[in-house]
């Protein structure tokens, strides 16, 4: 892996811990690339203690040449956002600043981070502004993502100046696809008594898998792979349905466990059952909280932060950095599977059984750039669900 998508994922499960630790959520679900981007966009207009209070990040991690790590990262990100038939991934970034503050830069960050700039009239009409913004969002993701934006409260609306708005879509075709005809309803254990109703897609098939027995839990793990191998969602799943299992591998993720456990040593080609929901997940997250309790101040301090690079006007601050996220996992694949007469499965079973039931972790990873798209918990079936 590069220093660059080291530090990026080591960054992204000490996000995701504080998020998971956040009692409003139970399913969570980001885009570690994306918020990614979001702060190089704000890195590149920082200045002084500010900038230098967002490159610590890359210094925290371990990202060796930062002034090399602008070119880098654009590198992975041209490579994402090719055109590609074997997945929809559809950015919608954007950096919106009240009409009352001057805009200094606009094609730097245009550019190199797929992050557009505009003014919108945040302390006079800030429902005409969101409403201008969900529906930016909407067209840019297609129609995937909507209402990104909750209606705003009247006493914060006036103390906007920044708004980071940065949404990432996603919906892959598998390498070999599910078959309708086998998803069915099934019970999902929240815990060890209490069920929701799923839609579970079946396929039995070749797959890299393991079970990892670690100090505090026992759990499988399994890689799905994507069309043409470029991306691939990998699963951590907890032996046992008593949730503080999947708490305790929570608490053990580290950046160099998650490779070790994801690494040809621990994963095999094996026969599996494989049994998953078949879901959509949508979240909103406001993302600038949990950047503060990681250390990260000065942006969102009207008193300290300096976006010289960004603003001429002085006093100006990132109000809120809106992450917004949809995965989309059906039975679609790159080619059928081939057909198994039903009658066989009750009569025999493969080596191993992988029945996602039962909360999971899961993190989806593109292949060429060793970037992570998406990380998250699947807690229960639930659409649409947000932290606030």
């Amino acid at each position: 892996a590069s220093s660059l998508s080291k530090a990026n994922a080591k960054a992204a499960l000490d996000f995701f811990l504080k998020l998971s630790k956040d009692e409003h959520c139970e399913s969570i679900m980001f885009s570690p690339v994306n918020l990614a981007v979001a702060l190089k966009v704000l890195l590149s207009g920082a200045r002084g203690h500010t900038a230098a209070e967002l490159q610590k990040d890359a210094s925290d991690y371990e990202c060796e040449m930062p002034e090399g790590s602008h070119k880098e990262f654009h590198k992975i990100l041209a490579q994402l956002d090719k055109p590609s038939r074997n997945y929809e991934l559809s950015f919608a970034n954007q950096l919106y600043g009240d009409k009352s503050i001057a805009f200094q830069f606009l094609f730097c960050a245009l550019k190199q981070y797929l992050t557009e700039v505009d003014s919108v009239d945040f302390h006079k009409a800030p429902e005409e502004a969101r409403k201008l913004i969900n529906l930016w969002v909407e067209v840019r993701t297609h129609g995937k993502i909507q209402d990104l934006l909750p209606e705003f409260n009247d006493e914060i609306t006036c103390l906007i100046d920044l708004l980071l708005v940065n949404a990432l879509y996603f919906k892959g075709q598998w390498e070999v696809q599910f078959d309708k005809e086998l998803t069915k309803e099934s019970s999902f254990y929240l815990n060890e008594r209490d069920t929701k109703t799923v839609e579970l897609m079946h396929r039995r098939g070749h797959y890299k898998t393991g079970t990892i027995e670690s100090s505090q839990v026992q759990f499988q793990v399994l890689e799905i792979p994507y069309k043409d191998h470029e991306l691939s969602v990998f699963i951590l799943l907890p032996k046992d349905y008593n949730p503080s299992s999947l708490q305790q591998l929570e608490e053990e993720l580290t950046y160099e466990k998650l490779l070790e456990w994801t690494s040809e040593t621990c994963l095999k080609v094996e026969e599996v059952d494989v049994a998953i929901p078949k879901t959509r997940l949508e979240k909103s997250i406001p993302a600038l909280k949990f950047l503060e309790a990681l250390g990260l101040n000065n942006v969102s301090n009207p008193e300290k932060a300096d976006l010289s690079g960004i603003t001429t006007t002085e006093m100006v601050a990132v109000s809120e950095i809106v992450h917004g996220v949809a995965l989309e996992m059906d039975e679609d694949g790159g080619r059928e599977a081939p057909h198994c007469p039903r009658d066989r499965h009750p009569a025999s079973r493969a080596d191993v059984q992988f029945v996602a039931d039962h909360p999971f972790l899961f993190f989806i990873l593109h292949k060429f750039t060793n970037s992570i798209l998406f990380f998250g918990r699947f807690s229960e079936p639930e659409e649409n669900t947000a932290c606030h």
